[in-house]
């Protein structure tokens, strides 16, 4: 939750942005602000010393604070990515080496898109745990087999109205994450050697699952905005025998593009036309900033084409390890194959999880992490302009908490993650999501990390060890 003198330099950072102070104007005194805003003097040079860490104001001595020079200058988005035709996957050794950092000692996590401990509820978690192993032991210590506990599964369907997708308890199959829900889904609808049209970049570990199954992935235009292109991906669907759509139309991972509702019943009605599935991952779904898109594709699911997967991974806990799919006409495949494989996910993570469900706290708790997320997002957005290399561009997600960076001058992503490895921080180098070297000048960032002097200082390393390989370049 923001304190006083956060949301204080937000609305200030806001107003320079804006333009309302421009480059080397100076901004309210310390009194003055302090008397407008009815807060101690203290809470405004709290504000300020913020936004002087972000890079918006600079003090001057006996003249007060100032505006920095570029700190109005719009922020510029990657590009349209240009896609390609099918190809197979080779990209898993990669994949492996990245997440090998994630979990080393004394490394700063910017590489694995996962929430920081002090973002989430596990002290509340845990007091559940110890419920449902108490009181439900008999429960705790077998099986429940798939399509998962049917309270839980009750819980998610009535969830689901918030997207306005009206589904029965029996349609939902709980999951050992997102990732198993995807794998099944995949499994249920493709047969390898099959064509899956993605997004570009899309997330890594759809391409992981793609490489397992055998299967063939076409990389479609992107904007980082908007998300994928209707108009490159149905001249896709004209010229391939393409069998799946994968996509995700809120926050994907790693551009934070987003699907306008427009764009979700467009894309829907491509797919009725060619008469394909639908693989939708709404992992970040529930992490909207303010103008949250309140649609999915399967909301305009009529036909049970879309196989909707998603988690509690980001919003609640990754270790439960409790995801969710919607897999429509699949569902009966998809069942089938989770009994003959994992059964089901933990019997103690579902009954905990149903448990806090049932507590009516979770809301509660994601308007605090939808807070914390675009604070720490715009947050880190600033030091990366303030920091990092001149023609650096950065997206502008409207939700989740990663950042897809593209770097100047042919920096090489990889070559920077190396570096950084040496600091002591570890990124996720662009590479990784895609099947092509479309997006080798790219790294990820992880914002699910406490804005801290740390992090600053990493920001400003990462910004330092860019500029140093730019210099062989220049001469």
């Amino acid at each position: 939750m923001e304190t006083l003198y956060q949301q204080i330099a937000k609305d200030l950072a806001s107003d320079i942005q804006q333009g309302i102070y421009a480059a080397g104007e100076k901004v309210p005194s310390v009194r003055k602000l302090s008397q407008l805003k009815s807060v101690s003097i203290s809470t405004i040079n709290q504000a300020y010393g913020l936004l002087e860490d972000q890079g918006l104001i600079k003090a001057r001595p006996q003249s007060g604070y100032f505006v920095r020079e570029g700190a109005n200058d719009p922020i510029q988005p990657p590009p349209v990515s240009k896609g390609g035709a099918p190809t197979a996957v080779s990209k898993s050794d990669l994949i492996s080496s990245m997440l090998n950092g994630v979990n080393q000692p004394g490394l700063l996590n910017f590489g694995a898109a996962i929430t920081h401990d002090c973002y989430m509820p596990h002290k509340v978690l845990q007091t559940h745990i110890q419920k449902a192993s108490r009181f439900q032991s008999h429960k705790v210590f077998g099986y429940i087999f798939s399509p998962g506990y049917k309270p839980l599964r009750k819980q998610i369907a009535t969830r689901m109205r918030e997207v306005s997708v009206k589904c029965h308890q029996d349609e939902v199959v709980i999951t050992q994450g997102c990732s198993e829900a995807l794998s099944l889904c995949l499994t249920a609808s493709t047969k390898p050697g099959d064509i899956v049209a993605v997004e570009s970049p899309c997330y890594y570990g759809f391409l992981q699952l793609a490489e397992q199954k055998g299967l063939k992935v076409i990389e479609i235009p992107t904007d980082s905005q908007s998300g994928i292109s209707i108009d490159a991906l149905s001249l896709a669907l004209k010229q391939w025998p393409i069998s799946l759509i994968a996509v995700s139309s809120r926050y994907s991972n790693p551009t934070g593009a987003a699907l306008n509702t427009e764009k979700q019943q467009k894309l829907y009605k491509l797919a009725q036309h060619h008469d394909i599935m639908i693989l939708e991952d709404d992992i970040y779904g529930e992490l909207g900033f303010d103008q949250a898109i309140n649609t999915v594709l399967k909301t305009f699911d009529v036909d049970d084409r879309v196989m909707y997967c998603s988690s509690f991974s980001k919003t609640l806990s990754p270790g439960l390890r409790v995801g969710w799919c919607l897999p429509g006409k699949a569902h009966e495949h998809v069942v089938k194959a989770q009994t003959f494989s994992s059964f089901s996910p933990s019997s103690l993570s579902q009954l905990a999880l149903s448990s806090y469900l049932e507590s009516a706290q979770f809301d509660k708790h994601l308007r605090k992490l939808r807070q914390a997320c675009q604070y720490n997002v715009e947050t880190m957005s600033l030091a990366i302009r303030q920091h990092f290399p001149d023609g650096t561009q950065i997206t502008l997600p409207k939700g989740g908490y990663i950042l897809w960076v593209k770097l100047p001058n042919g920096i090489d992503a990889l070559k920077l993650q190396q570096a950084a490895l040496t600091n002591g921080i570890n990124l996720a180098p662009g590479g990784l999501f895609s099947n092509s070297d479309e997006f080798d000048q790219y790294i990820r960032l992880n914002c699910a990390l406490p804005m801290d002097a740390e992090l600053r200082l990493a920001i400003k390393t990462l910004g330092e060890l860019a500029d140093q390989l730019i210099k062989p370049a220049i001469n």
